[in-house]
């Protein structure tokens, strides 16, 4: 029989739905997030996989929750709760040939827990960002009419995802899984042209508010077999469907005048308005595949590719002329001595990774890749199985080339993964 703590489980899922509302807040601060929904997070890897180059496909263990390959939660330890959350702190510098501005954010970025129900299935759920949009740019003109011109373009918002996963564990060496992710969030973008040159022709603005309320489904396998006597081989494949993301929306065009002192607008006229809209955004399929080794509390390196076809993401119809990403990653980690009591830092575990990312970005014929280096740590927390996860990433996104825009940033992730044995089994004498 096993024993489950009832007042634990409702403490963490208190936490989980306050962390979701954090995640409502979370914010981006880039250009590049003018593009699709915003800058696309996907499935957030926790801070340990972050620390190893964001390496997923074919990652497993006993108190890890891998939420890009639902599959790897039956090798969960079956007599254990674990939950999972972590925040990040980035700092971005934008440059182009003439000039840089910085810019930072923080925001929750994950909450997870997992828990098995029988020998052969686990279950997992959890809240996490899919993607967040930030971004106020002016752009300027001339035309020989009318003289110069502005065109100012802004975006807030985001969509989140909660998920509930679960993983079988078909035999000895199989498992599969499969997330059910509840995709919710708004986001306001508006496009303003204005004319500094002339008090004769009227700003106008454009704005788009999208409230995304819809399913997405991801899927997951992965093949464990030893090699040898202390070995273990990991081959993982994910497949993320692509489907109709739904929701609401809503848009205005509007002709506006400035007060003053410009801290005010006044709308002049509503030249088109049309509220709750169904609105259809077309998400993209995409599948990885990732292979990996580890000694079990010792070391384990892995190496993974991914690939999602966002050239067919269209806006109601309308494709917006992405192309497809895909993105390599390897990375790995180390703990000299788990077991020892004598030296904390033997039992600390050591992580590095990288990756190297086409994006689905691509401006005026310039693919704006990106690659990264990461580092992390696992420190034990005392008289605990429990430990904090800490993850660096420092990276580069785009080119000068042609006046556009490159950022470089750091990434800094912390997060908590809590394991407990909340399942006994009752001995009677």
């Amino acid at each position: 029989m096993r024993v489950f703590n009832t007042k634990r489980l409702l403490s963490f899922l208190l936490l989980v739905f306050i962390c979701q509302g954090a995640f409502a807040q979370a914010d981006v601060d880039s250009p590049y997030s003018i593009f699709g929904l915003g800058q696309v997070k996907g499935k957030s890897m926790n801070a340990r996989l972050k620390g190893m180059g964001s390496v997923a496909n074919a990652m497993s263990g006993k108190s890890m929750i891998n939420m890009e390959n639902p599959a790897s939660y039956a090798m969960i330890d079956s007599l254990a709760f674990l939950f999972d959350a972590g925040m990040y702190f980035k700092t971005s510098t934008f440059s182009t040939s003439t000039m840089s501005e910085r810019a930072s954010n923080a925001s929750f970025d994950y909450v997870a827990m997992a828990f098995g129900v029988t020998r052969w299935w686990r279950v997992a759920l959890g809240v996490q960002p899919y993607s967040a949009a930030g971004y106020n740019m002016v752009v300027k003109g001339y035309d020989e009419h009318i003289g110069n011109y502005a065109n100012t373009y802004k975006g807030k918002g985001g969509i989140n995802q909660a998920f509930l996963g679960n993983a079988f564990r078909l035999n000895k060496h199989i498992s599969i899984g499969a997330n059910v992710n509840y995709m919710f969030g708004d986001s306001e973008t508006s496009t303003t042209l204005s004319f500094p040159d002339s008090a004769y022709i009227i700003p106008s603005r454009r704005g788009i508010d999208f409230m995304a309320s819809s399913f997405m489904f991801d899927y997951g396998l992965m093949y464990n077999t030893n090699i040898g006597s202390d070995l273990n081989l990991s081959v993982g494949l994910t497949y993320d469907q692509g489907v109709n993301l739904r929701g609401k929306q809503t848009t205005f065009i509007r002709s506006i005048e400035a007060g003053d002192d410009n801290a005010v607008e006044y709308t002049i006229d509503t030249v088109f308005y049309s509220q709750n809209d169904t609105a259809r955004y077309r998400m993209p399929q995409g599948f990885g595949v990732g292979i990996a080794l580890q000694k079990e509390n010792r070391w384990m390196v892995g190496a993974d590719f991914n690939w999602t076809q966002w050239s067919r993401f269209a806006r109601n119809g309308v494709n917006e002329s992405l192309q497809d990403s895909w993105r390599v990653a390897v990375g790995g980690e180390y703990t000299p001595v788990s077991t020892s009591v004598s030296n904390y830092f033997t039992r600390v575990s050591y992580r590095l990774g990288g990756y190297y990312e086409q994006t689905y970005m691509n401006v005026n014929g310039h693919s704006l890749n990106k690659f990264a280096v990461t580092f992390g740590l696992s420190l034990p927390l005392a008289r605990s199985l429990s430990k904090l996860n800490l993850g660096l990433e420092l990276g580069q996104c785009g080119t000068k080339a042609d006046h556009l825009i490159q950022e470089r940033y750091v990434n800094f992730t912390v997060g908590m993964s809590v394991f407990e044995r909340w399942f006994l089994k009752r001995k009677y004498r």
